[in-house]
C-alpha cells in the first residue's frame, strides 16, 4: 500500500507539474482580453447549465 501511495503521488506531482508548464507556456495567450472573455463565458455557460440540471432533476 505505502508503495502504491508513493507511486501515486509521483503520478500526481509529474501531472500537475505538466500542467503548470503547460499554462505557463501558454500564459501570453490566455492573458489576452478576448480570451479571457471567452474563458469565462464558457465558463459561465457551463455553471448555467449545471444549475439548470439541478433545478430540473431536484
Amino acid at each position: 500500500m505505502i508503495g502504491l501511495a508513493a507511486l501515486w503521488a509521483v503520478f500526481e506531482v509529474g501531472y500537475y507539474g505538466l500542467y503548470v508548464w503547460f499554462v505557463g507556456r501558454l500564459q501570453h495567450v490566455i492573458s489576452r482580453a478576448a480570451v479571457r472573455r471567452r474563458l469565462e463565458q464558457v465558463s459561465g455557460g457551463v455553471l448555467l447549465l449545471l444549475g439548470i440540471r439541478m433545478a430540473v432533476e431536484g
